[in-house]
């Protein structure tokens, strides 16, 4: 038994940074805060509620492939800047916003095109969403549409470890196969 846990554990540990690039076709918008203050979170967050409707807007309601959404974000970043330097002058009164559509890495270590919004210093803990798929405002895409996902990721919805399900097409398949292997050795 110890074998078995010892090769799962060597099979997963060479095979996790395979699995972790496969959502990198997200677009996320990501908001960074000026600092770990309470009023700097609470300015962030209130500066995501004022302009994420006002960028769903933007963008139309015609529907998007990945392409197409970052193509519009590249087209359009000069209007979004100006949305987002408008509303934040009413929220944050002087503070310095910065608007960019890039390739951003993320804490978990995957890279994904994002438009990013730091605040100030950005030195703070930040939030972000995934336009594409779509998971953070109602952007229509041009995808199968699935209505058991709840895909409410603002910043007031707690959501729990127990809340979600994880899981990796690699792993599963890695275990399949112990499992045969393992029924077969009897």
């Amino acid at each position: 038994m110890i074998q078995k846990t010892m090769i799962l554990m060597i099979l997963l540990t060479i095979l996790t940074p395979l699995t972790a690039s496969g959502a990198e076709s997200d677009i996320r918008m990501r908001i960074i805060a000026n600092s770990d203050t309470e009023e700097d979170q609470s300015a962030k967050e209130a500066l995501y509620q004022a302009i994420q409707p006002e960028i769903i807007q933007l963008l139309g309601s015609q529907p998007f492939t990945r392409e197409e959404l970052a193509d519009q974000l590249h087209l359009n970043l000069r209007q979004i800047h100006q949305l987002v330097t408008e509303q934040a002058e009413n929220i944050l009164p002087g503070q310095t916003i910065s608007t960019a559509f890039e390739p951003h890495t993320f804490p978990d270590g995957s890279t994904h095109q994002t438009l990013v919004i730091t605040i100030g210093e950005g030195a703070g803990e930040n939030w972000w969403c995934a336009f594409f798929p779509e998971m953070c405002g109602t952007v229509t895409l041009d995808e199968e549409e699935n209505d058991d996902c709840d895909n409410d990721l603002s910043p007031e919805k707690k959501v729990s470890k127990t809340d979600m399900k994880v899981e990796s097409f690699i792993v599963n398949w890695i275990s399949d196969k112990w499992n045969c292997f393992s029924e077969k050795r009897g």
